[in-house]
């Protein structure tokens, strides 16, 4: 351990060394909040954890970082990039975790829940939570974004269900990232979903806002605890249970109608079952 030791969570540096979640959530803790961490470490039982613990905090005593979180010139970026390039070669929620944790992506409370609750896996929002700071800084991510943050079986599981619920429909959930200057609002990963008529649906009624063309918001709108299962899907399948639920009466899309008809932006988008049925198997 050095002065120059390059900070991202020191928590990692602790647990690495015998120091148990708790302790070291708390000592990472104080690390950044510019705490005094030695209640903590005489709170170590095993003496020789605590020792180890003792020469961890001491070394990072005159760190640059501690006091703040991570700011840019905080960052290992050199360990970043090298963890990019290896999950655009092979996905996995284990080198998501480990960028997340070094940029403060992931908050202690996050950690908590992973390593404790979801045996190791992130969440969807927890994944684009992290994906989004990477695109943030013009990192590039390769592959689908929807398909990276939700994972196969999670996709396969909505189309199913948009299946039978609104067979005259086709399911599009993508997420984007867009700058601000093209969005709106500030820079990151956007998302829509929406479900193209096909000839012969039922016309969308005017009264409801059933969202049957592309229109783009903030990603992390997709989440929220006020919805019914805590996401966009399944707070719309509980507003409109069925295509009837939303339909003009006695009316229907036809060829080449407004309903129908793609945008250029809309053509260039794929739909939930080309993703899967276009991408090898990532994150299932």
């Amino acid at each position: 351990m050095t002065d120059s030791f390059e900070v991202g969570f020191p928590d990692g540096q602790y647990i690495a060394h015998g120091v148990d979640l708790k302790a070291a959530l708390e000592l990472a803790d104080a690390f950044h909040k510019n705490l005094d961490p030695q209640p903590i470490i005489d709170g170590i039982a095993d003496p020789e954890v605590r020792a180890v613990a003792q020469r961890i905090s001491n070394s990072l005593t005159n760190h640059p970082a501690r006091g703040q979180r991570n700011l840019p010139d905080c960052v290992n970026w050199g360990y970043v990039k090298e963890r990019v390039r290896r999950y655009n070669q092979k996905p996995s929620d284990d080198l998501l975790y480990r960028i997340g944790t070094h940029v403060d992506a992931l908050t202690p409370e996050d950690q908590d829940l992973i390593r404790c609750q979801q045996q190791g896996y992130l969440n969807p929002e927890q994944r684009f939570r992290v994906l989004n700071w990477i695109a943030c800084h013009s990192l590039e991510i390769e592959g689908d974004l929807a398909l990276l943050i939700f994972g196969r079986e999670q996709l396969s599981e909505w189309l199913g269900r948009s299946r039978k619920s609104y067979p005259n429909f086709e399911f599009y959930l993508a997420f984007e990232f867009q700058p601000k200057q093209e969005s709106g609002w500030d820079s990151g990963i956007n998302f829509t979903m929406h479900w193209i008529p096909q000839t012969g649906a039922p016309q969308p009624s005017s009264e409801c806002d059933f969202a049957w063309s592309l229109y783009w918001e903030s990603g992390d709108m997709f989440w929220a605890d006020w919805m019914p299962g805590g996401n966009q899907f399944d707070f719309c399948l509980d507003c409109y249970p069925n295509q009837e639920s939303f339909a003009t009466p006695n009316s229907f899309c036809e060829g080449g109608d407004r309903y129908t008809t793609l945008t250029d932006e809309e053509a260039g988008l794929m739909s939930v079952a080309q993703v899967l049925g276009h991408f090898a198997a990532v994150l299932a």
